[in-house]
């Protein structure tokens, strides 16, 4: 694959319906806000959603408390945060941008995020590129997806799949197709990991574009001190992810956890730069910006005339071997 040209997708080209350019707001793909809002009033959750703590975000968990939490008051940014690195109105992000709309390349995608709550990163991914076509911006051919979400958390679980039964409807409008399962994946359990490395494996023989999410893992992973439990099975992940035409992001929030010296970004680099991870996976961005960063206002979906603030942390990956 070729990463470093000028931007596939060029700013002038990203609809209203998506970023207001003369205010500088992301605006939330409408048939994601349209299938979340459904769901967060269907499931009484108005006010839960409307009581957030910017300065105290909820980091989720297993329990129907700690998903609810998370899903009505940090879905819809993890959604922004996601589309921040797809769309990159601010051109801050053209590696990751150009990944993401790489990875469309011969129609049949293999998809998968990890860890995948509720589906933010992988919906926003599917329901911006579906508004895309709708705006005429992206060719309208037919997309076959198969898309593997992994998460610990079975109410989250429930919540993306409730989310994709009402978002397929609008992608298959513009001719994208989603076949998914979403599986109990524990990042420091090796047979769990095992799993979900078959899945991916099956996927990639039907559909050999590749396209591996992991989203918003520095709280687990850094914050409750998870990394040495996990790194063997991303070690794994990554091995089995390689090959042709297959690509990672890693997208967090912009926080020290996530890109100071000696957070989640700098081990990673660390890994690639200086154990056998080198030979399956490839940095795209360079020293001088190591890790992407941006940052806007986005609309929410519950409250129109309001804002919030997303910031963005990518690397984007290659993962065709060098051996």
């Amino acid at each position: 694959m070729s990463w470093r040209k000028s931007r596939l997708l060029e700013t002038k080209l990203i609809p209203d319906s998506l970023w207001d350019a003369e205010n500088s707001i992301l605006l939330l793909p409408p048939p994601l806000v349209k299938a979340y809002v459904t769901l967060i009033n269907r499931h009484d959750l108005q006010e839960l959603a409307v009581s957030r703590d910017s300065k105290n975000p909820p980091t989720g968990g297993l329990t129907q408390e700690k998903t609810d939490e998370h899903f009505a008051q940090a879905f819809d940014g993890s959604v922004a945060r996601a589309q921040l690195a797809l769309l990159d109105p601010k051109c801050d992000a053209i590696l990751s941008s150009n990944a993401y709309i790489q990875s469309l390349a011969g129609n049949k995608l293999s998809l998968t995020d990890a860890p995948c709550g509720a589906g933010a990163a992988a919906f926003s991914f599917l329901a911006n590129i579906a508004e895309l076509r709708a705006r005429g911006v992206l060719p309208r051919q037919p997309l076959d997806v198969c898309l593997i979400g992994a998460e610990l958390s079975e109410p989250a679980r429930v919540y993306a799949q409730l989310l994709l039964n009402k978002l397929c409807v609008e992608l298959e409008t513009q001719a994208i197709f989603v076949e998914a399962e979403f599986i109990s994946w524990d990042v420091t359990e090796s047979l769990s990991n095992t799993d979900l490395i078959t899945r991916m494996t099956l996927a990639s023989g039907t559909h050999p574009q590749r396209l591996l999410i992991i989203a918003n893992f520095n709280g687990f992973l850094e914050k409750e001190k998870k990394r040495s439990e996990a790194e063997p099975q991303f070690n794994e992940l990554f091995r089995h992810a390689s090959g042709k035409n297959s690509v990672a992001l890693w997208i967090e929030p912009d926080m020290n956890r996530a890109t100071s010296n000696g957070g989640l970004f700098h081990w990673l680099r660390n890994k690639i730069a200086n154990t056998k991870w080198g030979k399956f996976i490839k940095e795209l961005s360079d020293n001088i910006e190591p890790v992407l960063t941006s940052s806007a206002e986005f609309q929410l979906p519950l409250a129109l005339d309001e804002t919030a603030t997303v910031r963005l942390a990518v690397m984007p990956l290659s993962l065709e071997r060098t051996e």
